[in-house]
């Protein structure tokens, strides 16, 4: 993922900060590691023996369907530590005695060594830069999605200075509760809870804050997309005219999508479904492609749904095409018949063909024909054998194409009468 993980550096002036209250139990949905702003719930990568020293690494999780249900909505979040540290999550809370539930839930193919903390900032300690940070060992067992729920772990607790960076006080391990009773009542800090300390890969899911009947959980799913389409040089052409069909897939934060590939799907005139025309790729440059339609046809890019991002559909694009009407003089020999022929393409056999005579007050008609199985036509009409007269041939828009026009063709005299 593109986004910076948020380590707990600094813990003890955040925790002065109190988050908007809820009113029930909700569901907030994290598009791959796309938390919302604010302090209830982050990521968190920390030391696994203390949370401020951290070994430097490559973060790069993994957006899936892991092993088994996710314990909310269809995909996980996984990781692949080199040990020594923890990701997780992390919540900054106004009272650590409010809150009852700050939990993660975690998975893994073999036992996973985790860790989680609990920061506290002690009524004595408020403006110091001094708090209480408990640690507590986690092991998750193979198989199954397990949760941790930090506020019931029992902590050995040591109290930090931010100002010098160095532990100041040690304290035997007690539960947070009986921790802050013993050092002067409630006040804010913070949990976070990780898995990696010993390198083995995990799945994450389903961050849960709160307290009873107002809990808020971070359903940790694949990226949301947007696949977009646009006719990349013509919305409208004669039939045997191409037209580039080009398009975009993005994530939510408008980057594109690793190894992504879209389906241009085609619905012609006359068609109830979509069918298929081609796989494009769609990761390293935008989607393009070259189509040759020659009826109307309803173009759209279709984004599949993966582990890493869910589906999503452009709006259609129509390409309307009108026929390609062609027109030729012929000789009619022994006659002062002019004859003009020609077809039109796509074929409509039994469509009216009309001949038109162009004056300067307009067009005159002057024939009409049906237009054969192949799309043929043959007009033989008496002309004016003393000039030449501009004549064109139009077909009128049906069967999913719009009205053909064939360019101008002259009747020379001198061509009549051969």
């Amino acid at each position: 993922m593109r986004r910076a993980v948020v380590s707990v550096t600094g813990a003890a002036a955040a925790v002065l900060l109190w988050c908007a209250p809820a009113t029930a139990d909700s569901t907030i949905t994290v598009r791959g590691t796309d938390f919302p702003s604010g302090i209830q719930a982050q990521l968190s990568f920390v030391g696994c023996e203390n949370p401020f020293q951290r070994t430097i690494e490559p973060l790069e999780p993994t957006v899936g369907y892991g092993t088994g249900s996710a314990p909310a909505g269809a995909r996980s979040l996984g990781w692949d530590l080199a040990g020594g540290n923890a990701i997780g999550s992390l919540h900054y809370v106004a009272s650590m005695a409010a809150t009852k539930v700050a939990a993660l839930s975690v998975q893994s193919e073999e036992r996973a060594a985790g860790v989680a903390f609990a920061g506290y900032v002690a009524p004595a300690d408020v403006g110091t830069g001094a708090m209480w940070v408990g640690r507590s060992s986690l092991s998750a067992a193979p198989g199954a999605w397990r949760t941790v729920n930090a506020p019931g772990l029992t902590y050995t607790w040591v109290r930090w200075d931010n100002a010098t960076q160095k532990v100041v006080e040690t304290a035997d391990a007690a539960t947070v509760p009986a921790f802050m009773a013993a050092h002067g009542g409630d006040g804010p800090g913070f949990y976070t809870i990780g898995f990696g300390c010993d390198g083995t890969p995990f799945h994450m899911d389903a961050l849960r804050i709160g307290t009873a009947g107002d809990v808020t959980t971070y359903d940790l799913e694949g990226l949301a997309t947007t696949t977009t389409m646009g006719a990349g040089t013509a919305r409208s052409i004669v039939a045997g005219q191409q037209v580039t069909l080009t398009g975009a897939v993005r994530d939510g934060a408008g980057a594109r999508v690793p190894e992504a590939t879209v389906i241009l799907e085609a619905r012609q005139f006359g068609e109830g479904d979509f069918r298929t025309v081609e796989v494009v790729p769609a990761d390293a440059t935008d989607p393009s492609y070259v189509a040759e339609p020659t009826t109307r046809t309803t173009y759209r890019w279709r984004f599949v749904d993966r582990p890493v991002a869910g589906a999503s559909v452009s709006q259609p694009v129509t390409v309307e095409v009108a026929p390609a009407v062609t027109a030729a003089q012929q000789f009619a020999p022994g006659t002062d018949r002019a004859r003009v022929v020609g077809t039109a393409t796509p074929a409509r056999p039994g469509a009216p063909v009309t001949l038109w005579r162009v004056t300067p007050k307009g067009p005159e008609r002057v024939a009409v024909a049906r237009a054969s199985e192949d799309g043929g036509y043959v007009f033989e009409f008496e002309a004016d054998a003393a000039a030449e007269k501009p004549y064109v041939v139009t077909i009128p828009a049906g069967a999913g194409n719009l009205a053909g026009l064939s360019e101008v063709v002259h009747v020379r005299p001198a061509d009549i009468r051969r």
